[in-house]
């Protein structure tokens, strides 16, 4: 990817092509200091789900979950079935498995945490640590409420 730089001296009339690369460069580098707009576009829509998920009875939440409803533990609001209306919403969300990568839920009272899905109990979920065990699982989907008792706290 390019980018257009331009020329205040009159004797030079044409565009000066710079790789994108080194204008994102550090300016001590002899680039602008720019950072890469995609990772800045991801960054922010991953920040937009954090929020989504920590926030509660804000306005802006209250009327995606009026829109879309939200899935069954609460943390993250379901697919629009439609092709339009929420075109910035599905953006948003096309973030979530790289959201997800990157959490660690506290578990609590365990309702709201996917026991095989979500990341809870070490560095990655359990159905990567332990696929033989998620693979034979007849609940795939359970809570950890619903797979861990707890003897007090």
């Amino acid at each position: 990817m390019y980018e257009i730089s331009w020329s205040n001296n009159e004797t030079d009339k044409g565009f000066h092509w710079v790789k994108w690369d080194d204008v994102c460069r550090p300016k001590r580098d002899g680039g602008l200091g720019i950072r890469p707009l995609r990772d800045m576009n991801k960054a922010l829509k991953v920040k937009w789900l954090w929020r989504f998920a920590r926030e509660d009875n804000t306005l802006w939440k209250d009327l995606l979950k009026m829109k879309l409803d939200v899935d069954k533990l609460g943390w993250w609001s379901k697919k629009s079935p439609n092709p339009h209306g929420v075109g910035c919403w599905k953006s948003i969300t096309s973030e979530l498995d790289l959201f997800k990568s990157r959490v660690q839920f506290k578990v609590g009272d365990g309702s709201r945490v996917l026991f095989w899905h979500d990341v809870w109990c070490g560095e990655q979920p359990l159905k990567d640590h332990f696929p033989d065990l998620f693979r034979m699982a007849r609940f795939k989907d359970a809570t950890a409420n619903h797979v861990v008792s707890w003897n007090g706290d």
